[in-house]
């Protein structure tokens, strides 16, 4: 299973081929397991434990220094000896079933301790790091994912230093400590939902008028795509991609099957086509909202906004985006990459700021990036996405306090959130 799912993708893989690889028979296959997801999840556990064992233990008197270098060369160690057993676990267990999740929820808790044991370390000077967990852990789950997928794990070891100097500049005083897991990272809530009601989304085309009409047949056409775009939606919400069936496409979309068939060949092509749907405008509103900001923190927040509306308002094509895209397959996790990586462009005027902010790691950017889009995965995954909104300021401080420091970006986060809040009063 490790390495099948490595070298073909999880999805792809047959208990068939997982038998013969093995050099044993389908039927002791089914004598130690009841389906592939229950080797996947056998699997799973066994690398997560080789992983979590090379973590640890880590010396609570050390220093900010060493404790982070321990972690993270303890991790980058664990996936250079078994890039098969890390791709499994980072890429592949994401298409797994809710066994799955499960015990993936349970291992990222233990991962979450490792993280907050760097975060917890105190830096040179008497300084802390004004980070949440959940997002160290995401942006080293995207990037050693990444490095995972391209088949790049032995260069992992040389992005240590990188990934500390992201870390570091999130270090403030500590009696400054505590702004960004604090009250002042989320919205409030009435502001978050007038945002999500006011906010437009395309509306799904109402079925067409039987019988004869005088519209033209493209817009016949885009009427059709466009409804089974949302049906595919719908559909990998209720029942997953593996699961999902043109058929239950089809009643979703209100068409017939050779309509369907007019537009895609199967249900694949269906899913990269919802999965792209609408990526393109998105980004240009984004960019138009980023270039209405006065200064680079208001771009920021600008950007950030438009995105986090139009993930929140169509929970069911993001729910496809982020969280389907491990079942699909190759093809489609990279679309959601490439989504990731467009995103980037919106931080790079930070490394112009000073001195200090050019001097950053490139990677910070796409650690930056890594985070937020890994919140956007596990909200989806769980069904929040609604309350998405209300963490405008956070995501806002995480992308600007690297570039400005994060005393100036929480003073800036803490005066367009209080824009925002007077604004939804008047």
């Amino acid at each position: 299973m490790v390495q099948l799912a490595s070298r073909h993708g999880y999805p792809a893989v047959s208990i068939a081929e997982i038998s013969t690889h093995a050099g044993v028979s389908s039927a002791t296959f089914y004598e130690q397991f009841a389906d592939k997801e229950d080797c996947l999840l056998a699997a799973y556990e066994k690398t997560a434990s080789r992983v979590l064992a090379r973590l640890g233990p880590v010396d609570a008197t050390a220093s900010w220094e060493e404790t982070s270098r321990t972690v993270l060369m303890g991790l980058v160690g664990a996936l250079e000896a078994d890039p098969d057993g890390g791709r499994l676990m980072l890429v592949e267990a994401l298409a797994g079933g809710a066994r799955v999740r499960a015990t993936r929820e349970r291992t990222l808790d233990s991962l979450r301790r490792f993280a907050q044991r760097i975060l917890d370390s105190e830096l040179p000077g008497g300084a802390v790091l004004d980070l949440p967990a959940d997002m160290l852990l995401g942006a080293v789950r995207s990037i050693a994912s990444q490095s995972l997928r391209t088949h790049s794990e032995d260069r992992m070891g040389l992005l240590v230093d990188d990934l500390m100097g992201w870390i570091e500049s999130y270090a403030v005083a500590t009696h400054e400590h505590g702004w960004s897991t604090g009250p002042g990272t989320r919205l409030p809530a009435q502001v978050a939902a007038g945002w999500l009601a006011a906010a437009t989304t395309p509306p799904v085309p109402r079925r067409l008028p039987r019988g004869r009409h005088r519209l033209p047949q493209a817009a016949v056409e885009r009427s059709q795509r466009t409804r089974i775009i949302h049906g595919t939606a719908e559909v990998m919400v209720a029942k997953g991609y593996a699961a999902a069936t043109v058929a239950d496409i089809v009643s979703a979309a209100s068409i017939s099957r050779d309509v369907f068939y007019t537009h895609f060949a199967n249900k694949y092509e269906a899913y990269l086509a919802a999965q792209e749907y609408g990526t393109q405008s998105l980004l240009e509103a984004c960019a138009a909202a980023y270039f209405l900001g006065e200064s680079w923190p208001d771009r920021v927040w600008r950007a950030l906004q438009v995105l986090v509306l139009a993930v929140a308002g169509n929970p069911e094509l993001t729910h496809l985006r982020v969280v389907e895209c491990y079942a699909a397959g190759t093809a489609a996790i990279e679309q959601t990459e490439q989504l990731k990586r467009a995103a980037v462009i919106f931080l790079q005027e930070g490394f112009t700021l000073s001195a200090s902010a050019a001097r950053l790691p490139r990677l910070a950017a796409h650690a930056i990036t890594g985070a937020v889009f890994e919140s956007f995965y596990g909200q989806a995954s769980r069904g929040e996405l609604a309350e998405l909104p209300r963490q405008l300021p956070l995501f806002t401080y995480l992308a600007t306090a690297p570039f400005i420091g994060p005393k100036r970006a929480i003073a800036a986060v803490e005066r367009l959130s209080a824009q925002a809040v007077d604004a939804a009063a008047a």
